[in-house]
């Protein structure tokens, strides 16, 4: 399979995947999925979150525990793509948030904030159908150095410190918690839960040590769903209970995991500070637009009501009922509007293919100059072996054009020709032509080179390794051609 097919297969599979998922998810919120793959309890849009920062420690462990120092920068090249691809989806994403909550459901907006999820479930499939980037950004390779291993440093304490938190509040919160006891809450608790078709235990308790009710827990046996010390008639517990438990059977402390891991790795920029909170209101809006999914107007103004009286904060990982004024004002606007809204699945599936296909159009470069100084600085004529040109390797008849010996003439052309040397874990290939393959005696070993119009490859016979680097300059074939007939 080409390049461009694998892109293309990958593309139309996540695609495929992600609108099963959300469609599947939906029906199961709405009792209407039998059982038939996974499980019905939860309404997940195909895999949970967590396998995001899952994914990446893993590979950061496989690469330090195998490769040691030396392979860390393999991994900064993969947090890096990630890093770009990420802040860049999501600031488009808070461009078009607006007009996206007009027209589709809050679902679905929710949604869209996790389609990195599915991005990075296979990196390397990604690397393997890399795109040559529209776009590169220039950062000196020492300064980029240095800044990566701070990079990774902060991230790796922000994260762990979000974590530490989220245990220590959970268990202040928990110690000073108390088991409800009423059978009439417990009961309607239950119903609420069948309702669903939500059948795991979920412990429900009260604190006096928060103001709003939040549920917080990743696994089976620690959710939990806590209710301030006050008094909620049963209209009003109805309604907490099927809030909660939508944010339970989606899995959003989950989602509230992965969105801090997010802010971790892009720590040092504002815009997915601010993106993060977008997503996690959006998870609120999605919570009230399915517990009012089928509300009249008197319920609507009881739910607003309620939510102006527990307003709150969520911090930890834990899901909230009324979340703090800062975003409570739109909710309100958003409970008191009925207006039906599209489902989303196409819209699902359009920004996938966008997001995988345009996936390496934007990279990072650590290295610029000219082919000469970044890699044939001290190389002569007579050190270049086995030019060979052709037109098309698409072409099967095509057996090129070969010079055993390489004039400086056009040694000088290829050295003087602009390049950035790419700092991706993208492996790039070129499928079409023309192309120059040629070997080269240099310093640090034999290097094995192909050059197209687009892009140059550098293989290190001794290392096994391959740089890649973007061409700045436009590259005259028919030039290059001349040599050769």
């Amino acid at each position: 399979m080409t390049m461009m097919g694998l892109r293309i297969f990958w593309s139309v599979f996540l695609a495929s995947m992600l609108a099963y998922g959300f469609r599947r998810s939906w029906r199961i919120e709405h009792g209407q999925t039998q059982k038939l793959i996974g499980d019905t309890d939860e309404a997940v849009v195909w895999i949970t979150p967590l396998i995001f920062p899952m994914i990446v420690v893993i590979i950061f462990l496989a690469d330090f525990i195998l490769g040691g120092v030396g392979e860390i920068k393999q991994f900064m090249r993969l947090a890096v793509d990630i890093f770009i691809s990420m802040s860049v989806y999501f600031f488009f994403l808070m461009i078009l948030l607006p007009v996206l909550r007009r027209y589709f459901s809050a679902r679905a907006c929710a949604t869209l904030w996790l389609l990195p999820v599915l991005l990075f479930y296979q990196p390397v499939t990604l690397a393997d159908s890399a795109f040559v980037p529209l776009f590169t950004f220039y950062i000196p390779g020492n300064v980029l150095q240095v800044f990566g291993y701070i990079w990774m440093t902060f991230a790796a304490a922000i994260f762990t410190g979000e974590i530490l938190f989220g245990l220590v509040f959970r268990r202040k919160l928990l110690k000073g918690a108390w088991p409800i006891e009423d059978k009439r809450i417990l009961q309607l608790w239950e119903e609420e839960k069948r309702a669903i078709r939500y059948s795991k235990s979920v412990r429900l308790m009260t604190s006096a040590d928060i103001t709003t009710p939040l549920s917080m827990g990743m696994f089976a046996k620690s959710q939990v769903t806590l209710l301030p010390e006050r008094f909620y008639t049963m209209d009003e517990l109805r309604l907490i209970f099927r809030h909660e438990l939508h944010h339970i059977q989606r899995r959003d402390v989950d989602t509230k995991v992965f969105l801090s891991f997010c802010r971790a790795m892009c720590w040092f920029n504002p815009l997915v500070w601010i993106a993060i909170r977008k997503a996690s209101d959006d998870l609120e809006l999605s919570c009230d637009e399915i517990v009012l999914e089928d509300a009249g107007d008197q319920e609507r103004r009881r739910y607003a009501q309620l939510l102006l009286h527990t307003a709150g904060s969520s911090r930890g990982f834990t899901t909230c009922l009324s979340a703090a004024a800062g975003s409570l004002r739109y909710r309100l606007k958003c409970v008191m509007q009925r207006r039906r809204r599209r489902a989303g699945i196409l819209l699902l599936v359009v920004m996938m293919l966008i997001c995988c296909m345009s996936y390496g159009s934007i990279a990072m470069a650590s290295e610029r100059g000219t082919v000469g100084d970044l890699l044939l600085s001290g190389t002569a004529a007579e050190d270049v072996y086995a030019l060979s040109y052709y037109d098309n390797l698409k072409d099967e008849e095509d057996q090129g054009h070969t010079l055993h010996a390489c004039s400086e003439e056009l040694l000088a052309y290829i050295k003087g020709l602009e390049a950035d040397k790419l700092f991706s874990s993208g492996r790039w290939s070129y499928e079409g032509g023309p192309v120059v393959d040629w070997e080269v005696a240099a310093e640090e070993g034999m290097l094995y080179l192909s050059l197209n119009e687009t892009f140059l490859s550098v293989e290190n016979s001794d290392t096994n390794q391959t740089s890649y680097y973007k061409l700045r300059s436009s590259v005259d074939t028919d030039y290059i051609r001349g040599f050769f007939e």
